[in-house]
């Protein structure tokens, strides 16, 4: 459970980093346009319910085999997802990659600092 929350406390302040990076808030706006453009979609033309219309359209794009239970029906909907998963994956991947680096950064300078004081004594 101690692992669990010092992991939670280093995710927290990566993104809180990232908060500020111009290139981070870009790409977030972009995903939450992405992602409500898909809930839309999937809203209007397979009538699903907007809570499954939204987990279908933000599960697809993280990478990891989770079923949805959710199949698009329409052929204009088997054609919209694949385009929507070309780009979403793209945008979500840049996202993951831009946070992993930024825990690293945060644990190096947290090395640095227990390195530092280590030697102060």
């Amino acid at each position: 459970m101690i692992s669990f929350i010092l992991t939670l406390k280093r995710l927290v302040s990566a993104i809180f980093r990232l908060g500020k990076e111009p290139l981070f808030r870009t790409l977030l706006g972009t995903l939450a346009i992405i992602v409500l453009s898909g809930t839309l979609f999937y809203r209007q033309t397979e009538g699903w319910a907007l809570l499954d219309s939204f987990y279908f359209a933000f599960v697809s794009l993280i990478p990891t085999s989770v079923h949805t239970g959710l199949i698009p029906e329409a052929s204009l909907s088997k054609w919209f997802t694949m385009i929507y998963l070309v780009v979403g994956v793209g945008v979500m991947m840049m996202i993951l990659i831009r946070m992993g680096l930024a825990i690293v950064k945060f644990e190096r300078s947290e090395e640095k600092k227990s390195e530092s004081k280590q030697y102060n004594k």
